[in-house]
Protein backbone atom coordinates (compact mmCIF):
# COMPACT_ATOMS: atom_id res chain seq x y z
CA UNK A 1 0.00 0.00 0.00
CA UNK A 2 2.99 2.31 0.51
CA UNK A 3 4.48 1.65 -2.93
CA UNK A 4 3.11 2.80 -6.24
CA UNK A 5 1.95 -0.14 -8.35
CA UNK A 6 2.60 0.26 -12.09
CA UNK A 7 1.13 -1.73 -14.92
CA UNK A 8 3.96 -4.03 -16.20
CA UNK A 9 3.39 -2.78 -19.78
CA UNK A 10 3.99 0.86 -18.66
CA UNK A 11 7.08 -0.13 -16.72
CA UNK A 12 8.47 -2.03 -19.73
CA UNK A 13 7.84 0.95 -22.04
CA UNK A 14 9.62 3.30 -19.64
CA UNK A 15 12.63 1.03 -19.24
CA UNK A 16 13.09 0.10 -22.92
CA UNK A 17 12.71 3.57 -24.43
CA UNK A 18 15.95 4.60 -26.17
CA UNK A 19 17.79 7.47 -24.48
CA UNK A 20 17.82 10.88 -26.10
CA UNK A 21 21.27 11.52 -27.57
CA UNK A 22 22.71 14.99 -27.53
CA UNK A 23 26.12 15.63 -28.92
CA UNK A 24 28.66 17.22 -26.56
CA UNK A 25 28.90 20.22 -28.90
CA UNK A 26 25.15 20.97 -28.78
CA UNK A 27 25.17 20.56 -24.99
CA UNK A 28 28.12 22.96 -24.65
CA UNK A 29 26.51 25.45 -27.03
CA UNK A 30 23.29 25.40 -24.98
CA UNK A 31 25.23 25.88 -21.75
CA UNK A 32 27.23 28.75 -23.26
CA UNK A 33 24.07 30.49 -24.53
CA UNK A 34 22.47 30.20 -21.08
CA UNK A 35 25.60 31.55 -19.40
CA UNK A 36 26.05 34.49 -21.79
CA UNK A 37 22.40 35.57 -21.96
CA UNK A 38 21.81 34.94 -18.24
CA UNK A 39 24.92 36.96 -17.36
CA UNK A 40 23.89 39.82 -19.63
CA UNK A 41 20.40 39.89 -18.13
CA UNK A 42 21.76 39.89 -14.57
CA UNK A 43 24.29 42.64 -15.37
CA UNK A 44 21.71 44.77 -17.14
CA UNK A 45 19.21 44.51 -14.28
CA UNK A 46 21.85 45.43 -11.68
CA UNK A 47 22.90 48.50 -13.67
CA UNK A 48 19.29 49.59 -14.25
CA UNK A 49 18.36 49.21 -10.57
CA UNK A 50 21.21 51.42 -9.40
CA UNK A 51 21.10 54.06 -12.11
CA UNK A 52 17.32 54.40 -12.32
CA UNK A 53 16.51 54.20 -8.62
CA UNK A 54 19.45 55.97 -6.97
CA UNK A 55 21.88 57.56 -9.41
CA UNK A 56 23.66 59.61 -6.72
CA UNK A 57 23.55 57.19 -3.78
CA UNK A 58 24.29 53.57 -3.01
CA UNK A 59 24.56 51.15 -0.14
CA UNK A 60 27.12 48.42 0.54
CA UNK A 61 27.30 45.73 3.24
CA UNK A 62 30.25 43.97 4.84
CA UNK A 63 30.12 40.44 6.15
CA UNK A 64 33.86 39.74 6.15
CA UNK A 65 37.29 41.29 6.53
CA UNK A 66 40.58 40.69 4.74
CA UNK A 67 43.75 39.42 6.45
CA UNK A 68 44.56 42.94 7.67
CA UNK A 69 41.11 43.29 9.27
CA UNK A 70 39.77 45.75 6.68
CA UNK A 71 36.07 45.28 5.98
CA UNK A 72 35.22 43.93 2.52
CA UNK A 73 32.08 45.50 1.03
CA UNK A 74 29.56 44.33 -1.60
CA UNK A 75 26.87 46.50 -3.12
CA UNK A 76 23.34 45.89 -1.88
CA UNK A 77 20.72 46.47 -4.58
CA UNK A 78 17.40 47.67 -3.24
CA UNK A 79 14.42 49.59 -4.55
CA UNK A 80 14.27 53.06 -3.07
CA UNK A 81 11.76 53.28 -0.23
CA UNK A 82 10.87 49.57 -0.18
CA UNK A 83 11.60 47.34 2.78
CA UNK A 84 13.89 44.38 2.08
CA UNK A 85 14.00 41.41 4.45
CA UNK A 86 17.61 40.44 5.17
CA UNK A 87 17.57 37.82 7.99
CA UNK A 88 21.36 38.06 8.24
CA UNK A 89 23.47 37.46 11.30
CA UNK A 90 26.81 38.23 9.72
CA UNK A 91 26.53 41.88 8.61
CA UNK A 92 29.20 43.84 10.47
CA UNK A 93 29.09 47.22 8.69
CA UNK A 94 27.38 49.35 6.06
CA UNK A 95 28.91 51.82 3.65
CA UNK A 96 26.32 54.51 2.94
CA UNK A 97 27.32 56.76 0.02
CA UNK A 98 25.46 59.84 -1.19
CA UNK A 99 22.31 61.51 0.06
CA UNK A 100 19.36 59.57 1.43
CA UNK A 101 17.89 57.80 4.41
CA UNK A 102 18.88 54.36 5.71
CA UNK A 103 16.74 52.50 8.24
CA UNK A 104 18.01 49.26 9.80
CA UNK A 105 15.96 46.94 12.00
CA UNK A 106 16.25 43.61 13.82
CA UNK A 107 12.66 42.94 12.82
CA UNK A 108 11.29 41.75 9.48
CA UNK A 109 9.52 44.20 7.18
CA UNK A 110 6.12 43.78 8.87
CA UNK A 111 7.55 45.17 12.17
CA UNK A 112 10.44 47.19 10.67
CA UNK A 113 9.81 50.43 12.57
CA UNK A 114 10.16 48.79 16.01
CA UNK A 115 13.44 50.04 17.55
CA UNK A 116 14.88 50.84 14.13
CA UNK A 117 18.21 52.61 13.62
CA UNK A 118 17.93 55.54 11.17
CA UNK A 119 20.82 57.35 9.47
CA UNK A 120 20.18 60.33 7.18
CA UNK A 121 22.51 62.06 4.73
CA UNK A 122 21.50 65.49 3.45
CA UNK A 123 22.08 66.49 -0.19
CA UNK A 124 24.15 69.46 1.00
CA UNK A 125 26.59 67.31 2.99
CA UNK A 126 26.90 64.12 0.90
CA UNK A 127 27.56 63.56 -2.80
CA UNK A 128 27.70 60.16 -4.52
CA UNK A 129 31.42 59.87 -3.79
CA UNK A 130 31.16 60.77 -0.09
CA UNK A 131 30.59 57.71 2.08
CA UNK A 132 30.02 56.95 5.74
CA UNK A 133 30.93 53.56 7.18
CA UNK A 134 28.44 52.50 9.85
CA UNK A 135 29.45 49.68 12.17
CA UNK A 136 26.66 47.46 13.50
CA UNK A 137 28.61 46.84 16.73
CA UNK A 138 26.66 48.16 19.73
CA UNK A 139 23.56 49.00 17.68
CA UNK A 140 20.14 47.35 17.61
CA UNK A 141 21.24 45.28 14.58
CA UNK A 142 24.44 43.96 16.21
CA UNK A 143 24.36 40.20 15.62
CA UNK A 144 21.19 40.15 13.52
CA UNK A 145 19.89 42.33 10.70
CA UNK A 146 16.21 41.72 10.03
CA UNK A 147 15.38 44.28 7.34
CA UNK A 148 16.56 47.41 5.52
CA UNK A 149 14.86 50.42 3.95
CA UNK A 150 17.08 52.63 1.78
CA UNK A 151 15.48 55.80 0.40
CA UNK A 152 17.30 58.17 -1.88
Amino acid sequence: SRWLKLDPRVLEALCTRPPIYRSPISTMASALRALVFGGLAATASAVVVRSAACPAAHLETSTSADAAGTAQFKELTTTSGECQNMAAGDVTAFKFCGAGKLTLSRMTCDKHEYKALTVEHSKKEYSASQCETISTKGTVVDGHLGSVIFTC
